[in-house]
């Protein structure tokens, strides 16, 4: 059974040897996880899919629980919470 991140070990194997830029994906949920990943070197960003259709606001969730700042467009800050 998949697990929480599973495709992690791929995305950094390309990253190394391939010397590209590459994305996680895989049941990333949490925000500490998928900020580990980047800041751990295993990918440059992570993709979230079905966890955006169920949350939405992950982002901004993620952020302040992570305690770090969101460069807001301009024409955005009307929808901040």
């Amino acid at each position: 059974h998949p697990y929480p991140g599973y495709q992690v070990p791929f995305s950094r194997a390309i990253r190394e040897r391939a010397d590209l830029p590459t994305a996680a994906v895989g049941l990333i949920t949490e925000p500490e996880h998928a900020d580990s990943i980047v800041a751990g070197g295993d990918a440059d960003a992570v993709l979230l899919g079905r966890e955006l259709l169920r949350h939405p606001y992950w982002v901004q969730d993620a952020a302040r629980a992570l305690r770090k700042e969101i460069d807001w467009r301009p024409q955005y800050l009307r929808a901040k919470r």
